[in-house]
This record gives C-alpha cells, structure tokens and sequence, in this order.
C-alpha cells in the first residue's frame, strides 16, 4: 500500500515547505520561489530511484521522500500569487491560478502519461512527468530571477493597486 507513505509525506512536506519559503523570504524576496525550484530539483533524483527501485522498502522510502519535496510548491505558490497580485484581486488571481492548474495541469497530463503508458509502459509515462516536473523547476528559477531583478510589484498591475474608495458610513 502506497497512500500511507505519500500523504504522510505531502503532508509534512507542505507544512516544511511553507515554513522554508517564509524563512527564506526573510532573507531574500525571491525565497519563496526559490523554494519550489529547489524542492522540485531534489524530488527528480528521489523519484528516479523510486521508479527504479530494486526493492519495495526502497520505492516506499524513496516515494514518501519524493512526496514530501514534491509538496513544497503549494503553500509558497498562494504567497507569491498574493505578493504579486493587488490585494483586491487575490480572490480573483488564485481562482485563475486554481482553473489553470486542473484544466491545463491534471487532466491533460493524466492523459498524456495514460498514453504513453498504453504505448510503452508506465514507467515510460512517468518519466516523461518527470521532465515536466524539471521543467518546471526551471520555470522557478526563472520567477525567482525576474523577482531578483524586478522586485515583487509587476509594473503593469499597479493600476490595480489603488482601492476604490468607501465612504466612511459604510453604506
């Protein structure tokens, strides 16, 4: 059974991995994103040896540490939708960020690994999951970048900044 050693894994490794991205943010602006990139780079060579495992007690120790790293994103992703995003449209951003994900992410991946699985084998799905999880990875180290060098306001988006105002009443 391998649901226990996962969800104990994301489990731990969300919790781990927001409390990483705050403390590195107190340090650096990009730390968040650094977070996911980093997290997302060590689980490739985990999960490698998990679909590679000689053992079961190898997969099931390599499966839950690869859950753990794989769950960091989840927390620092919200933070840096919030960071970037003007207070009025978190709701707004995070909704879209959320759409985004299962409409282009789960479904259409689920598919392709099904695919490839049907052609090849499962392992061979996997790993082709496996280079989009680097590629994402990469895609961090790009934000973090841009984070770095631009800052956490987006230029175009300080429009938005300005709340409309409200009478003092309140009606």
């Amino acid at each position: 059974m391998t649901s226990g050693p996962a969800t104990i894994g994301a489990s731990t490794g969300v919790l781990t991995g927001g409390w990483v991205a705050d403390s590195l943010e107190r340090r650096w602006p990009q730390g968040r994103a650094l977070t996911i990139a980093t997290a997302f780079l060590v689980s490739v060579p985990v999960i490698l040896w998990a679909l590679f495992a000689p053992t079961k007690g190898q997969f099931l120790f390599a499966f839950f540490v690869a859950a753990f790293f794989m769950s960091w994103y989840h927390g620092p992703v919200t933070a840096i939708i919030h960071d970037l995003i003007p207070a009025r449209a978190h709701a707004t951003a995070f909704g879209v960020y959320m759409f985004v994900v299962h409409l282009l992410g789960d479904a259409p991946s689920s598919a392709l690994v099904g695919a490839i699985a049907d052609r090849w084998d499962l392992r061979a799905g996997l790993l082709v999951a496996l280079a989009m999880q680097l590629i994402g990875a990469i895609g961090f180290l790009g934000v973090a970048n841009l984070i770095r060098h631009r800052g956490m306001i987006h230029p175009a988006l300080e429009r938005f900044r300005a709340l409309p105002s409200v009478p003092a009443s309140g009606h």
